[in-house]
């Protein structure tokens, strides 16, 4: 025997919002946040979090503007450097 639950969504909704409310784990609020496409909620708290999406954010049009060294060049130049410090 198989049995079919049918919801709502008005009552989906209602069970969804009963569980975030009751629900304290950071980690799963933040799931639910990225889920529903929210951004992250605890952003605002944490400057190191704007600063290092700025970071990234700059990399990405870096590599985009092909502002980048392979890796082979990148050995090169710290090989060139740690010659000089010596």
């Amino acid at each position: 025997m198989i049995k079919i639950w049918v919801i709502s969504t008005l009552e989906l909704k209602q069970k969804l919002f009963k569980q975030i409310e009751i629900n304290d784990n950071d980690e799963v609020l933040e799931q639910i946040c990225r889920i529903l496409k929210l951004g992250s909620f605890r952003q605002e708290n944490n400057p190191i979090n704007i600063k290092l999406k700025a970071s990234i954010d700059e990399g990405h049009e870096d590599y985009r503007q092909g502002r980048f060294v392979t890796n082979e060049v990148a050995k090169r130049e710290f090989r060139k450097i740690g010659k000089r410090l010596k």
